[in-house]
């Protein structure tokens, strides 16, 4: 008796539906993303060999620290994540309006008058050492802190001292949910004293309202950045 051949199957289609079931798992599967800030880094620079760092007092730094067993620790006390706001927001608003004895950031008081005596040293300065980039810096500061002067009603502001930062240092077993708990605390009360202002200043506007499309919402979103910056610096990480 002759054997009878069995049929062959075609495989030709199977790359086929291997790669539709691959599609089919990349659409339907979700992945798990960690949660972010972002954070715009601040652009290096060569500084000039005659440039002179700013003297920053100790008054004026904000000092947060996170050990690496997610203690948080203000100002060198114990302190649960909660509590920083209430202390974020005395530290950038104690002095904002007026002079005060109250130990928080310094406020410095800016006028047009100032502002464009200013501006008209730094040109001189830029026309001599054109190339002077702390120079050219200096004076676009100085630029927009008119800006803001000649939009006030009061034509004048006072706007938080230079070297008052807020420092958040972490240890490296430090975990990232409590570097972002931390983090998103200090940015809340900062967008807080921003809303505030805004309403203050724009006839009841909130900061949140403020449409990035429209041009007119960008420049009270600048004058608001100038009013109330967000310093934060974060020193080198350690063990």
């Amino acid at each position: 008796m002759a054997r009878r051949e069995g049929e062959e199957i075609s495989a030709g289609s199977m790359a086929d539906i291997a790669f539709l079931l691959l599609i089919f798992f990349i659409v339907t599967t979700t992945m798990e993303l960690e949660a972010g800030i972002p954070q715009q880094l601040a652009m290096k620079v060569e500084l000039p060999p005659d440039f002179k760092r700013p003297d920053v007092k100790q008054r004026d730094v904000f000092s947060i620290s996170i050990n690496g067993n997610d203690q948080l620790y203000v100002e060198k006390e114990l302190h649960e994540v909660e509590d920083i706001s209430e202390m974020i927001y005395s530290y950038f608003t104690a002095n904002m309006n007026s002079e005060t004895n109250v130990l928080e950031a310094r406020y410095v008081p800016y006028t047009v008058e100032i502002c464009k005596e200013a501006i008209k040293l730094g040109e001189q300065e830029l026309a001599e050492n054109p190339e002077d980039i702390m120079i050219e810096s200096r004076l676009l500061k100085w630029e927009k802190r008119l800006m803001v002067c000649e939009t006030l009603p009061d034509g004048g502001y006072r706007e938080i001292h230079e070297t008052a930062v807020i420092q958040v240092k972490q240890k490296a077993k430090t975990t990232y949910g409590m570097y972002i708990a931390v983090i998103n605390e200090v940015k809340k009360i900062v967008n807080q004293v921003r809303d505030e202002k805004c309403k203050e200043i724009f006839n009841g506007l909130s900061y949140y309202d403020l449409d990035l499309k429209l041009d007119e919402d960008q420049e009270k979103m600048k004058i608001l950045r100038i009013l109330v910056p967000e310093r934060i610096i974060e020193p080198a990480i350690k063990n």
